[in-house]
Formats: structure tokens, sequence, C-alpha cells
């Protein structure tokens, strides 16, 4: 232990070495937080889960603009209208304006405590009802297939603030939040390029309505996957918790077989 010399010339010992020894454990032990591993994250159901919604989703998704733009833009025989750019501008804005309303009506329910799986489901719902308007309301006009640009917003919007917030639920405590945003992305993007290509090779053979019965189709898959997410509101350092707890139990049963 640590000694020092008194006012008389004395030599004193300060502390112990079972103190120094306890204190020095006690700072290894600490030690600085470390991150999860790749595999921990990658394998936890609810990331495989989300993965896979979010590509259906666009999957289904990503074409239907294209169509809807085609199917206003368009004269009988295929040729584009000088009103296509604007009706196709005027989707686009639609769509974004909606969008950030259900962005801050969704993040005001968050406040109030609605979960993220209610909101997330709202966003996913939209898409098979606007593939059914737009094929219901093909003939209808150019109104009323501007109007489904409505649910396009209320979906993107929702969908778009709850991903980051089930991540955070997901990754909480292990330092990989950047890691499953990043892999959870890739998934949507891919989802997206593949429905732009397979959905306009599905145009040139079959024909738009083909195409958008194929999203209504796709559309209903992420709704089913994500009936298997669970709730992560407010559960969030929960399975931290555990392991933590399981550890515990593990030491204090070597320390009774010890005894």
């Amino acid at each position: 232990g640590k000694v020092a010399m008194d006012e008389h010339g004395h030599l004193e010992r300060l502390e112990s070495d079972e103190s120094t020894v306890a204190v020095e454990n006690q700072e290894k032990d600490e030690g600085p937080p470390k991150a999860a591993s790749y595999w921990e994250v990658f394998s936890d159901f609810k990331t495989f889960v989300l993965c896979l919604t979010g590509f259906f989703f666009h999957f289904a998704n990503a074409n239907v603009l294209l169509v809807l733009g085609e199917l206003m833009g368009g004269d009988e025989d295929g040729a584009p209208r000088r009103s296509a750019i604007p009706l196709i501008a005027g989707a686009i804005v639609l769509a974004q304006a909606t969008m950030a309303i259900a962005t801050y009506a969704g993040d005001k329910m968050t406040f109030l405590g609605v979960g993220r799986k209610p909101l997330f489901l709202a966003g996913l719902a939209t898409l098979p009802i606007r593939c059914a308007l737009i094929i219901f309301w093909k003939d209808a006009g150019d109104a009323y297939l501007l109007s489904t640009q409505i649910l396009d917003g209320i979906g993107g919007g929702l969908c778009g603030l709850i991903h980051p917030y089930l991540v955070a639920d997901i990754t909480f405590g292990s330092g990989r939040f950047n890691v499953i945003m990043g892999l959870t992305a890739s998934f949507f993007g891919l989802g997206a390029t593949l429905s732009n290509f397979l959905g306009q090779l599905v145009v040139e053979r079959f024909g738009h309505v083909a195409s958008l019965m194929g999203s209504l189709g796709l559309s209903v898959v992420p709704l089913l996957l994500f009936l298997a997410m669970p709730e992560t509101m407010g559960q969030r350092g929960q399975n931290q918790h555990k392991k933590d707890d399981n550890a515990q139990e593990l030491t204090d049963e070597y320390k009774k077989m010890a005894a």
C-alpha cells in the first residue's frame, strides 16, 4: 500500500494493499463502453423484420409514381401531352407537401405516446389503398389521379419519420445505430431500384394496369411482415438489462459454488 512520513519522521501506511487492488480492479471493470458485435445487431429479429418490410414497401411503391405520371401525361396512343410536365410536377409537390404535414402530425402523436408500430403500419397501409384507387380512377380524369398522391405523402411521411425511431430503439446501447441505419436504408434503396426497373418492364409488356396490379399485390407483403414486429417504444435498454441480470446470476452462482 501507499506510505508517507508524518511530522515526527515516522512512516505511516495510508491504505491497505487490499483497498488498492480493489480500486484498480474497479477501474478495470468499469472501463470504456464497448460496442456490440456486428453479428449481434444483424441477427436481431427486429432488424430482420424492418429490412424486409422496407424492401417490399419500396419494391411495391417506387414504380407507382412513374405509372401515375404516364397515365396522366399520355394520350390514348401513348404520346405525351403538353400538360404532362405540370401534372407530374404537381404530383411530386402534392406528395411532398402532404409528407411534411404527415411528419409533423406523426411527431406530435409520438410525443403523445402513440407507439411506433401503429404509426408505421398506418404508413404502410396507404400504399394498397393508393394502388387500388389509381386502378379504379384510371379513366376518371387527372384530378382524381393527382389526388392519390396525398396517400403517397402520408405513407412516406409516417414511414420516414418512424424509421430512425425504430432503429434507435433496436440498437439502443449497442453503439451500432449508424450501421443499422445504413443496412436498412440499403434494403429500402434496393427495393426502390428493382421496383422502377421491373415495374417498367411490366408496363412495356403488359400495360399500366398490370404493373399497378403487381404493386397492389406486393403492397400487402410489408403489412403482413410488420405485424410480426414487436412494439419497440419504451423498450430501450431492456435487452441489455436482461444480459446484465443473466451475467449477475451466473456470478452469484459461481460464488455459491466457490464458498
